[in-house]
């Protein structure tokens, strides 16, 4: 058996990131919420992406909120700055994490927030977005491989969630 040494390495590096990621991500009120995600985006803006009239669901912290509509949702996650992990940081540790992700399509955004990234990922299209010092991450899930259609109509509700947040 002939294995490149990538083959292995790079899975597990995304392993390890994705892990350190969630760890952090999870620690109660180490990342309270800095708006109300739900609140970023109304129902019609939603609907122009999901179609029909979406309802979503909000985290008990309102750090995150999960739109869907006929299969396909939309969830927003906002976070202050971690202690200790500057903002940079955070944004950097997510963009190497998407860019490690089998078939990901990773493209730096302008315009957005302070920085940002998108990606075409295996469920359908991401932003993470730095601003201020904040991280603001949209992912739509569409059920299968993002395209850079995806990216597109993903785009403007990004802008008007940036605006909010």
């Amino acid at each position: 058996m002939d294995l490149n040494t990538s083959e292995i390495v790079r899975p597990r590096a995304f392993y390890i990131g994705a892990l350190a990621l969630i760890v952090l991500l999870l620690q109660p009120g180490l990342l309270p919420a800095q708006t109300d995600a739900c609140a970023l985006l109304k129902a019609e803006d939603v609907a122009s992406l999901l179609g029909g009239a979406p309802t979503h669901t909000s985290s008990p912290e309102g750090q995150a909120c999960t739109w869907t509509n006929s299969g396909k949702k939309l969830i927003l996650l906002t976070y202050k700055s971690i202690p200790g992990v500057p903002g940079e940081a955070a944004f950097m540790g997510a963009r190497n994490s998407a860019q490690a992700m089998d078939d990901a399509k990773v493209s730096d955004e302008t315009g957005v927030g302070d920085r940002a990234f998108s990606g075409q990922v295996s469920f359908g299209a991401i932003f993470v977005v730095l601003k201020q010092g904040r991280l603001l991450q949209i992912q739509y899930w569409t059920g299968n491989q993002g395209t850079g259609e995806d990216v597109a109509a993903l785009r403007p509700l990004v802008k008007k969630a940036v605006a909010a947040f």
